[in-house]
């Protein structure tokens, strides 16, 4: 028998946690669904100093405070689950995962993006083995080794960075110009163990069980780089699959197209955070998230109502 809330939530990183928070002061019951654990991608990043209120917080403190929240506002939060089918078009919405079905007046999707894939030789071959798109995960396994950072933005900076208090050298490598902000950059240049390749390409990760080595092309000719580890920070791209084959909109990168007040095509489904590739931030995220929260509620609100006033009426 499927389990019924006022409203699904798939996805636990910031948007979703504040729509549960926000559904929970409104009296109205929510269920997250996540994935991995709850937080998401948000809880793995090291350090974070542009949320307001906290000079300098981890992903994980930071969320773990927000799924704190929720869960204090009556939030369920249902981990490690997959999402494996959408039934959207109806009045009941219907979530199936691998384990259960769960049913709701409304669905908020804030299932976040998915890290971009460096397609080469040996990328695949040594994922965990030396290869990682995770420095705060994988990190301490590379203390006083040496490492590569393949990327070219914050999101690249920002592992070098984390690797750089653990390992003997980082060698950042990107692929193209790099677009990171100044004060990134700055710290980045003062870190003596830290150093910055011209914009290269990735020929061939080698190695025999582990990783040895990462081959690269300059100017047309190749260089050998002998490491322990290649971190991929590529950047990321919508996970709209799923939401497309249940009648979702995207536009044309894949990103969630929502109105104003987050509500997508389909009534009574509601998308937040990055899926949607509007600010890209964390502080964005929570704040479609608490746009989307309100709103879902005052749906279920209505729905509820209605459904009060026509049992009325049929008791006459």
């Amino acid at each position: 028998m499927a389990e019924f809330y006022d409203a699904i939530i798939i996805g636990s990183g910031p948007a979703g946690l504040t729509a549960a928070i926000y559904l929970g002061r409104a009296g109205q019951k929510s269920v997250i669904l996540e994935k991995e654990f709850p937080g998401g991608y948000t809880a793995k990043i090291a350090d974070i100093e542009n949320y307001p209120g906290f000079e300098l917080v981890s992903g994980f403190d930071l969320t773990a405070i927000m799924a704190k929240q929720a869960e204090n506002f009556g939030a369920t939060i249902a981990y490690p689950v997959e999402v494996v089918n959408l039934e959207l078009d109806g009045a009941i919405k219907r979530v199936q995962t691998r384990e259960a079905v769960y049913e709701s007046h409304v669905v908020i999707i804030a299932i976040g993006v998915a890290r971009k894939k460096l397609e080469v030789p040996g990328a695949k071959e040594f994922l965990g083995k030396g290869v990682s798109y995770c420095a705060t995960c994988d990190g301490a396994f590379f203390k006083n080794r040496k490492v590569a950072v393949v990327g070219s933005d914050d999101e690249a900076a920002e592992e070098a960075l984390h690797l750089a208090d653990l390992a003997e050298k980082v060698t950042m490598v990107p692929l193209k110009d790099l677009d990171v902000v100044q004060a990134l950059l700055e710290r980045l240049k003062a870190r003596a163990n830290v150093e910055i390749y011209p914009p290269s390409k990735v020929k061939v990760i080698t190695g025999d069980e582990l990783v040895t080595g990462l081959t690269i092309e300059q100017n047309g000719g190749e260089q050998v780089l002998a490491l322990d580890g290649v971190f991929i920070a590529m950047g990321s791209t919508p996970i709209s699959s799923l939401i497309q084959r249940a009648g979702g909109q995207t536009d044309d990168r894949g990103c969630l197209i929502v109105d104003k007040h987050q509500r997508m095509n389909l009534e009574g489904v509601f998308a937040a955070g990055d899926c949607t590739c509007g600010g890209m931030q964390i502080v964005t995220a929570a704040g479609e998230g608490a746009v989307a929260g309100m709103r879902s509620a005052s749906s279920v609100r209505k729905i509820k109502a209605n459904a009060k006033k026509t049992a009325e009426t049929g008791n006459q």
